[in-house]
């Protein structure tokens, strides 16, 4: 018998793009405390400011700092800066001349005040600028003015910002090494890094990255056109943040590297950075405002760079003989096309682009091993806890969950879900979708021989207690034909079998959806009103809503879909259900369709509780589990914003019963419509049929109310989940900073609910509440996962999906996730894992997405003391591995995912963001 070598042991950690601080790489900052008789001369220039501009505002204070940073090459910050508190000392890294500082503040507010150009003066008499040029500034430590506490840190904001620009200062003086380059980086006013010079930026054309074969197939004598030639640019940018860290006492350096995609003109920018002739002077980072040949400055930035341009006395644009503007309306002073200038603007939206999104784990990985050089301190580091959390987690072949749907006791679940039967409304336009339709149902009900054929408008069984009923619709589904929708009320009324006593009834209905057309159709509108608004004519909105008033919810299949030949090794089938797979494997649409049907009918199987009890550390006990959702939607994104901001917010319970799951969710008080608890499906029902509720984040009695709906589950057991980014500002404990903030004995902390249920009485608190937060800028990413052996050698890895914890905290775990696209078996899936795009000359390959790891946050922050808090920390990584209808895993654990499915779901859901933001 053949022996084996014994497996060496070693300890799994994962590195993250982040460090701990400690007082000499903080370093320490000039400190100008303000007199008092200073808050007049504040107050005064605001009457001025009022009086020049109309304006009811508060001064714009990130002017001068831009100033002070571009002109000073150091870190600015006033503090602090709010309307009723005007500014008591300002902060810089470097100590100014006072002549320098008084020169700049009194260019700074004449531009303020709109003075006429021929007026300006450094003579100009400001009282405000006196008495700070004449103040004795004091140098302190900035790890002084931190708040420290046994397992949280806190400080104002002035500091977080003077240690990003000491530590962003220091990286950028050594150029980073990367697949033999070095690539200098520069800072901008913001304190963040940018890979400025053409060497160092990476270059592509449409021609190249995406080869149009029909030309190439017509000879190469044909020219391609001229917008497929023109060279497009992106850039490394890293931004640098110090952040806190729930349950670390240590504040941390967190990089976050990006590929920012440089714009050819400067129409509907956002973003954009102005080079001085210096070297080594900062970038001036300038916001932008307008859309196509109105983008102009935006105020702040347009005061600033006019202060800036008369105190270093540098042009910014080209002008002609009587131009005031910094900004032109020439078509000149728009382009940026060519050779990259020293004015660079980041594309303004989402869209197809040369240079792919990210930068790929080799880059992040040597990015964070760069800062550990220079700053010469260790990365932080966790510790692995659970290698695997995807046991007994839904697993589909060929698309299909064969665990829910062959279960024998799936008539028991459609029960626990609150109905006797589910009665599925296929709704098409075109034969060829009742085909695709037709198939897919047949195959996931396990029906192989109703898929060459089921009659219109019967009901047909298709086995567990479940129906289907084709219908053809056509002048229901179709967009338009112009933007009043109401007459579609009365075609869903005429729908056949609409209603069943104890039914669940879903609609599976056919859309058409062009993504490319549409956004050409949107910007075309922009510029011309009389043009259709693909939007406006959208069916989809309508039907779902007026379907969900009868108590029907509705699931949309795009006709535009195109199936691909399967990747997966092709065999003999065994039976005729499996020979129906294998033909539509590549239907990943219609299957995840036909999934997240099944989601919004509440059906939850009961591997649920197998998947959370396995294993040594896991949840043996039965209880609720609940997830809090909540999201302010502002108003419309695509025009004035003149809607009332909407607040949506909603609890959704999984209650285990009988060896089974139930799911309910709670719907808020809102004119026209019920409140309080209802089964998952019906309360979707209610929640589409009306419109979204008005409201704000900052009602003093929204946690009160939250409050009131987990008291009225009326369960004395369960495990509330929050999503962190979206409630932080709510609760007090939900914050980093309150980490240990003590509580009171009604659930407080300074007369707030301290967290979600704790001002309840006993029998109704929530046994445990767990912070989810998805990666973003806050959260430091994972650099990249290694093994420690025995005898000191070291390996890293490029993927990882294990639950780590921290050292350093006993309550706060890292979710490592890899993005589920490196998975896969296409040809550039793992873009970026062992090289950089400075390495790569495939354009194709540039011109695809490069993904890195990301990571999920889970903090337990409440939970009885006799209980470890890795168990619930565990029980909430586990849930991000099992949602009711997706294959992988979520970015919250379950209960939140529900939520903010069910959220999505609304026909009026928008995203909650700015419709300026840059796209990178």
């Amino acid at each position: 018998m053949k022996r084996t070598a014994p497996m060496s042991t070693y300890e799994s950690r994962l590195a993250l793009a982040g460090l701990c601080l400690d007082r000499a790489l903080l370093g320490g900052t000039w400190l100008y405390p303000l007199p008092d008789k200073v808050e007049k001369a504040w107050l005064d220039l605001r009457e001025e400011y009022y009086g020049a501009t109309s304006s009811k505002a508060n001064l714009p204070y990130e002017g001068l700092l831009m100033v002070l940073r571009a002109s000073g090459h150091t870190s600015a910050s006033l503090y602090p800066t709010t309307k009723k508190d005007p500014p008591r000392f300002l902060a810089l890294s470097r100590r100014l001349d006072p002549a320098h500082l008084r020169n700049a503040i009194v260019l700074w507010e004449q531009a303020l005040l709109l003075k006429p150009a021929e007026s300006v003066t450094l003579g100009y008499a400001s009282v405000l600028a006196d008495l700070i040029s004449e103040i004795e500034p004091e140098y302190v430590e900035l790890w002084d003015h931190l708040r420290l506490a046994p397992r949280s840190v806190d400080a104002d904001s002035w500091v977080f910002a003077a240690a990003a620009w000491n530590l962003g200062t220091q990286l950028a003086k050594t150029p980073l090494s990367i697949d033999g380059r070095e690539i200098s980086l520069r800072v901008d006013t913001d304190g963040n890094l940018l890979a400025w010079s053409p060497e160092d930026m990476w270059h592509s054309t449409w021609h190249a990255a995406r080869p149009d074969k029909k030309d190439q197939d017509e000879g190469a004598g044909k020219k391609p056109e001229v917008w497929k030639t023109e060279r497009r640019s992106a850039a490394l940018r890293v931004e640098v943040g110090m952040k806190s860290f729930s349950g670390l006492a240590t504040p941390l350096l967190v990089l976050h590297p990006k590929a920012s995609r440089l714009s050819n003109t400067l129409r509907n920018t956002r973003t954009a950075w102005l080079a001085p002739k210096s070297p080594t002077a900062p970038l001036l980072r300038l916001d932008l405002n307008g859309k196509g040949e109105h983008t102009h400055l935006d105020h702040t930035s347009r005061v600033a760079l006019d202060a800036w341009v008369r105190l270093r006395d540098e042009p910014v644009f080209p002008r002609e003989p009587g131009e005031t503007e910094f900004l032109p309306l020439r078509p000149s002073a728009m382009n940026l096309s060519g050779q990259n200038g020293n004015l660079r603007a980041l594309i303004p939206t989402a869209g197809a682009f040369p240079i792919g999104r990210g930068v790929g784990l080799h880059t992040v990985a040597t990015i964070a091993r760069h800062a550990e050089d220079v700053l010469g301190t260790p990365l932080l580091r966790a510790d692995q806890f659970v290698r695997t959390l995807s046991s007994n987690a839904r697993k589909a072949e060929y698309g299909r969950d064969e665990t829910l749907l062959d279960d024998l006791d799936l008539p028991h679940i459609i029960e626990s879900a609150g109905a006797s039967r589910l009665r599925i409304l296929a709704l098409y336009q075109h034969q060829e979708m009742r085909t695709r339709m037709q198939r897919l149902l047949a195959y996931h009900f396990n029906k192989p021989e109703l898929a060459n054929g089921m009659p219109e408008d019967q009901v047909v069984e298709l086995g567990c207690q479940t129906e289907v009923v084709f219908h053809c619709a056509p002048e229901l589904l179709a967009h338009g034909p112009d933007d009043k929708h109401t007459w579609r009320r009365e075609l869903v009324d005429a729908i056949p079998h609409l209603e069943a006593p104890g039914t669940g009834v879903l609609a599976l209905c056919e859309t058409l959806y062009d993504a490319r057309s549409w956004s050409r159709q949107r910007r075309e509108r922009k510029f011309d009103k009389s043009l259709p608004d693909p939007d406006a004519l959208d069916a989809k909105p309508h039907v779902s809503r007026y379907l969900a008033q009868r108590g029907v919810l509705a699931q949309f299949l795009n006709h535009n879909f195109k199936p691909r030949r399967s990747k997966k090794t092709e065999r003999d089938p065994a039976n005729a259900l499996e020979a129906l797979g294998m033909q539509l494997a590549s239907d990943y649409p219609g299957h995840s369709a036909v999934g997240d049907m099944l989601r919004a009918a509440g059906l939850v199987h009961p591997r649920l509780t197998r998947a959370i009890s396995y294993g040594p550390h896991a949840l043996k006990e039965s209880v609720t589990h609940v997830g809090l959702h909540l999201r302010e939607q502002l108003g419309d994104r695509r025009g004035p914003v003149t809607e009332p901001p909407k607040l949506m917010w909603t609890l959704v319970a999984f209650i285990p019963r009988d060896g089974l799951w139930e799911a309910y969710a709670y719907l808020p008080p809102a004119p026209g419509r019920r409140s309080g608890w209802f089964p998952y499906a019906q309360a979707q029902a209610i929640h589409r049929g009306a419109e979204l509720p008005q409201g704000r984040r900052q009602d003093e009695q929204l946690p009160r109310h939250i409050d009131h709906a987990l008291k009225q589950l009326g369960q004395n057991d369960y495990i509330l989940y929050v999503s962190g980014r979206s409630t932080r500002s709510l609760w007090p404990r939900l914050a980093n900073k309150n980490f240990d903030a003590p509580l009171d004995d009604n659930g407080c902390i300074n007369g707030k609910p301290a967290l979600p249920g704790l001002t309840l009485p006993q029998e109704f608190r929530p046994r445990a509440v767990i912070r989810s937060t998805a990666a973003g800028p806050d959260l430091a990413l994972p650099a990249f996962p290694e093994k420690v052996y025995a005898d000191g050698k070291t390996t890293c890895g490029k993927s990882d999906n294990a639950l780590y914890s921290l050292g350093e905290s006993d309550s706060t775990f890292l979710m490592c996730n890899t993005p589920h696209q490196t998975t896969g078996k296409t040809f550039y899936a793992k873009s970026g894992f062992e090289y950089s795009r400075w390495h790569c000359d495939n354009p194709e390959e540039q011109a695809e997405t490069w993904y890195n790891l990301n990571a999920t946050e889970i903090a337990v922050l409440h939970h009885p003391a006799q209980h470890s808090p890795s168990m619930y920390a565990l029980t909430a990584a586990k849930l991000c591995n099992h949602p009711l209808a997706w294959s992988h895993r979520t970015q919250h654990p379950l209960p939140i995912h529900a939520a903010i499915q069910m959220d999505k779901d609304h026909p009026d859901y928008r995203r909650t963001i700015d419709w300026n933001a840059d796209d990178e």
